[in-house]
């Protein structure tokens, strides 16, 4: 029966009468959707199931701050944001420990070079978000233009359009000293 009510209905019932078949119902029409979002950056079905979990886990505790909308696409977000943690955490984690060698001084410390690298790190702090993200995904991260595009909802082309304009805004602010 509450399969035929409306997800405003479903939500109204988890939060004013605190009934939790109304979320199962909810999981039910959008688990799916949710999977399939937390698919396409994992990669692992089992590591998007995870995801998809605690999807729905954190978007039962913020139920209250859904305003209205699609409620699939605010759980698949959720999804997305917990993806993109748990990526980051295991690359992380991947790292390689530094050897017993890196004391030793490289021999192509240019002090040129070290000055142009911080000129940039200063220049990318003043960017905004998305656009930093945008850099570290790409530059960063290695994530392929196309997975970019799908994160972020756009085409390719536009985040190779993104990507032009943010590398000319990079070079316009280091070339007058991260004053634009």
């Amino acid at each position: 029966m509450a399969y035929i009510l409306s997800d405003i209905e479903l939500i109204r019932q988890v939060l004013h009468e605190n009934d939790s078949s109304a979320f199962s119902c909810l999981m039910q029409r959008y688990s799916l959707q949710v999977y399939n979002a937390a698919l396409r950056l994992m990669h692992n079905e089992e590591n998007a199931a995870e995801v998809t979990q605690m999807a729905f886990i954190q978007a039962y505790r913020q139920l209250s701050s859904w305003h209205g909308g699609n409620f699939g696409a605010w759980v698949a977000v959720i999804a997305n944001h917990i993806a993109l943690r748990l990526l980051e955490k295991e690359k992380q984690r991947q790292k390689v420990p530094l050897d017993e060698n890196t004391d030793v001084p490289d021999e192509t410390y240019n002090e040129q070079r070290e000055e142009h690298l911080q000129a940039l790190e200063q220049a990318l702090a003043q960017l905004p978000e998305a656009d930093r993200q945008i850099i570290r995904w790409h530059y960063y991260d290695g994530v392929p233009l196309q997975a970019i595009a799908e994160r972020l909802g756009q085409t390719e082309n536009n985040i190779k359009v993104r990507l032009f304009r943010i590398r000319e805004r990079l070079k316009k602010k280091i070339e007058h000293g991260n004053n634009n």
